[in-house]
């Protein structure tokens, strides 16, 4: 679900609206629980890299927040799938090595690595422009 979340709300930012305004309106095109479409720890990890400006085709936001810690995460998942891409379609796999790269001793990836995932497979994953 919430690949399918990221792929919309991709699609939605892309289109001109902010990267938190996109992923609400995503939420509308897929079907799930209101508390599981809200969950923030996916949210969080879109918005924040799609303000720092790490997706394709989606303006950096200049006053944006500091990178979230969902979104750091993301980061070590892909650099770590980057060097593994066999990890891509195993999670447990890959956030354990998310994990041992990061030094983080959280549990579950909490929905991160779908995220991660969607804007890996459509190629959506950029550095951000330098300041």
């Amino acid at each position: 679900m919430y690949e399918q979340l990221t792929g919309w709300a991709l699609e939605g930012a892309r289109q001109g609206l902010t990267p938190r305004d996109a992923w609400a309106a995503a939420q509308g095109f897929v079907q799930g629980s209101p508390s599981t479409l809200d969950k923030g720890c996916p949210r969080s990890t879109f918005v924040s890299l799609a303000e720092h400006g790490y997706l394709r085709g989606v303006p950096a936001q200049i006053d944006a927040r500091p990178l979230t810690l969902n979104a750091r995460h993301a980061l070590h998942a892909r650099t770590v799938a980057q060097a593994d891409p066999d990890l891509l379609n195993r999670k447990r796999a890959w956030w354990a090595a998310t994990r041992a790269h990061s030094g983080t001793d959280r549990e579950h990836h909490a929905g991160i690595l779908d995220v991660l995932h969607a804007l890996m497979v459509r190629d959506a994953l950029t550095d951000p422009p330098a300041p």
